[in-house]
């Protein structure tokens, strides 16, 4: 019965790894992802640690003030798992050279998030049963998922901007990398937990307005993953070139006539006066 449990808890988590690792045509190194995964994993110790002793200033259960359920959420949950989240994607994908394609890090960050909800997961299910499975698995997976998508989103600004020397939007993208999941993952937890803790009509609204907030929220990272899933080029050589640019604040590849590339939009390799590129075999002419 244990292992039926656990496969419960664990299937949707491999389902979201394989859908974000599919949609990177040029493949991450397994081995990254796989560290990147377990460590989002292993955080799970400290973070819950620090979750139970601040739990003891922090109110949540049966608290009906809003603002006091957003504040206790946001600093006893979500900064705490955010913030963990963050550390393994900072240390490990940010400064890891394999980093040099725009998707990477978003790879990187719902690796990291999924791993987290691994283990949170396989808790939950253990201790509840496999009646929360289903609902975890179409709810709160794929929230810690979206989290990690938002997060690699303005850890990929940031990148730009370093590469492009732009101190204070570099600054600005890593503040948020951090505090965009966390703000997103708390309206997410207050809403959900205010209409468990009151009754009525009350109640109803505020769940509807959680699922409104859910479909928001997934349809957002979903297209994030879309379009940064298409900007397969490497990113040094292609911000030099003006390929890659950081445009009112988004993220674009421009439009560029391939006669004219001196740097393969692939692979980054020195393409000038080729018509294919000889690292990867991309056409250039």
């Amino acid at each position: 019965m244990i292992e039926v449990l656990i496969i419960m808890a664990i299937t949707p988590v491999i389902m979201l790894c394989s859908y974000i690792y599919r949609k990177d045509a040029n493949k991450e190194p397994m081995s990254l992802l796989m560290k990147i995964f377990f460590l989002g994993f292993i955080m799970s110790i400290p973070v819950i640690i620090v979750e139970w002793m601040l739990g003891s200033f922090f109110e949540i259960d049966g608290v009906t003030n809003f603002i006091q359920l957003f504040i206790s959420i946001f600093i006893s949950v979500a900064l705490i798992e955010e913030g963990a989240k963050w550390l393994v994607v900072k240390f490990v994908g940010y400064n890891n050279k394999e980093f040099d394609e725009i998707y990477d890090i978003i790879v990187y960050s719902a690796f990291s998030s999924l791993g987290f909800a691994c283990i949170e997961n396989i808790l939950y299910v253990l201790s509840r049963g496999g009646g929360v499975a289903f609902g975890r698995a179409i709810l709160s997976v794929p929230g810690h998922m979206c989290f990690g998508i938002i997060m690699g989103y303005f850890f990929s600004k940031a990148k730009l901007n370093s590469l492009n020397n732009s101190k204070d939007s570099f600054d600005k993208n890593m503040f948020l990398s951090i505090i965009a999941p966390t703000t997103v993952h708390t309206i997410y937890d207050a809403l959900l937990f205010y209409t468990g803790n009151i009754s009525g009509n009350i109640a109803l609204i505020t769940f509807g307005l959680f699922i409104v907030f859910d479909i928001i929220m997934v349809i957002v990272s979903l297209r994030i993953v879309k379009t940064i899933s298409s900007m397969q080029t490497h990113i040094s050589n292609n911000i030099s070139s003006g390929v890659i640019t950081n445009t009112n604040g988004q993220i674009v590849v421009q439009n560029t006539n391939k006669a004219e590339i001196n740097f393969c939009p692939v692979c980054g390799r020195n393409v000038r006066g080729s018509n294919f590129c000889g690292g990867c075999g991309y056409k250039i002419k």
